[in-house]
C-alpha cells in the first residue's frame, strides 16, 4: 500500500500497527520514532524497522524520510502538538514531502484539530484523524499484537478540508489491518467516547483507588470477586495516556460525569428509602441494555472468527 511509512510512538497501539503492517506486507520500508531509544534499537536489531530514532528531526536530517508517504502518530494526546510542530519544521526544510499523509490514533479529536490549526495556521488537507477502538490490559511495545485491530471499530473523523484520496488511503490501511471503518464528526466522536470509554476508565480508576487507600486493602484485593476483577482491569492502563485523555476531552467527560452523578444520587435515595420499584426499574433497564450489547459482541466475535 505504501513504500515508506513512519510510526511515531511504539507503545501497544503503535507497536501493533507496526506489527500488523509487517504481517500483512503493507509497506516496503518502516521507520519509527519513540522517546525510549532502547525500543528503537531493539526494533532495528530485530529487523522490524528500516531505521528509527528518538527524535523526528534527527531522523529526518538523515534524508531517509524525504520519500515518506504516511506518518501515523501514536502518542498521548498532549504530546501530539509537539510532533506536529516537528513535522511542520521537517516539511519546511524539505526533509518530508509536503503532501505526506499525517494520521493519528488519539482517543480525543477536538484537541488534535485545535493543535493542528495552531501549528499549521490551517487544517492540512492531508491530516486524517483516526481512532482504533481496541486495546489490551498490557501496554508497551513488547505487548504488540498484529491482529489487535481485527474486527474492531476504527473511527475516522474527516474535517472539511480533507483531500478525499488521503481519507480513502487511511481507511484502506486500517481495513487491511482487519478493522471495521466508520466515519464520524470529531465533536460527535468525543461525545460518544466520553461515555463509552473515558467515563468507564475514570470510574475504574476511582474505585480501584478507593480500595487501594483502604487500610484493609490487602484482604479486600485477596477476596475480591470477578466483578471487581473485570471492572478494575481497565485501571491498569497507562496513567499518562488517560491523564491526557481526561483533560483533552474535559467538557464531554464532565458532562457525562454529572449525568452519572445524578443517577448515583437517585440510586442512593432509592436505597435509603427502600424504594424497590425504582431500584428494580433501573436494574431491569440496565440488564436489558447489557444483554443487547452482549448479543452484539457475540455477532462481532462470530465475524472475527469467520474472517
Amino acid at each position: 500500500m505504501f513504500n515508506n511509512i513512519l510510526i511515531i510512538g511504539l507503545g501497544l497501539i503503535g507497536g501493533s500497527i507496526l506489527q500488523g503492517i509487517i504481517d500483512n506486507r503493507l509497506a516496503d520500508n518502516l521507520y519509527a520514532i519513540d522517546f525510549d531509544k532502547s525500543v528503537i534499537d531493539n526494533a532495528i536489531d530485530d529487523k522490524l524497522i528500516t531505521n528509527g530514532d528518538n527524535e523526528l528531526l534527527t531522523l529526518a536530517r538523515t534524508d531517509v524520510l524525504k520519500d515518506c508517504e504516511c506518518i501515523i502518530i501514536a502518542v498521548p494526546a498532549f504530546a501530539v502538538k509537539n510532533i506536529l510542530e516537528q513535522i511542520k519544521t521537517a516539511i519546511s526544510h524539505k526533509l518530508l514531502p509536503s503532501d505526506v499523509i499525517i494520521s493519528d490514533t488519539a482517543s480525543t479529536k477536538g484537541n488534535i484539530l485545535k493543535d493542528a490549526f495552531a501549528v499549521f495556521g490551517k487544517l492540512p488537507p492531508n491530516l486524517v484523524l483516526a481512532h482504533p477502538i481496541a486495546g489490551a490490559e498490557k501496554s508497551g511495545f513488547m505487548a504488540r499484537n498484529g491482529a489487535l485491530f481485527k474486527s474492531h471499530k476504527l473511527i475516522i473523523c474527516p474535517h472539511d478540508f480533507n483531500h478525499q484520496n488521503t481519507v480513502d488511503k487511511i481507511a484502506t490501511l486500517w481495513q487491511a489491518l482487519g478493522a471495521s471503518v466508520d466515519f464520524m464528526p470529531a465533536d460527535k466522536h468525543d461525545e460518544v467516547l466520553a461515555l463509552t470509554s473515558h467515563l468507564p476508565h475514570l470510574l475504574s480508576y476511582a474505585l480501584t483507588f478507593q480500595l487501594a487507600k483502604d487500610e484493609e486493602s490487602l484482604n479486600i484485593f485477596r477476596y475480591a470477586g470477578g466483578g471487581f476483577r473485570d471492572f478494575s482491569r481497565i485501571s491498569a492502563s497507562s496513567p499518562i495516556m488517560w491523564h491526557d485523555i481526561f483533560l483533552a476531552n474535559k467538557q464531554a467527560v464532565l458532562k457525562g460525569l454529572d449525568n452519572y452523578q445524578t443517577i448515583l444520587n437517585q440510586l442512593k435515595s432509592a436505597i435509603e428509602n427502600d424504594n424497590s420499584d425504582d431500584l428494580l426499574e433501573t436494574f431491569e433497564i440496565a440488564k436489558n441494555a447489557r444483554e443487547h450489547f452482549g448479543r452484539l459482541l457475540v455477532e462481532k466475535e462470530k465475524l472475527k472468527n469467520s474472517s
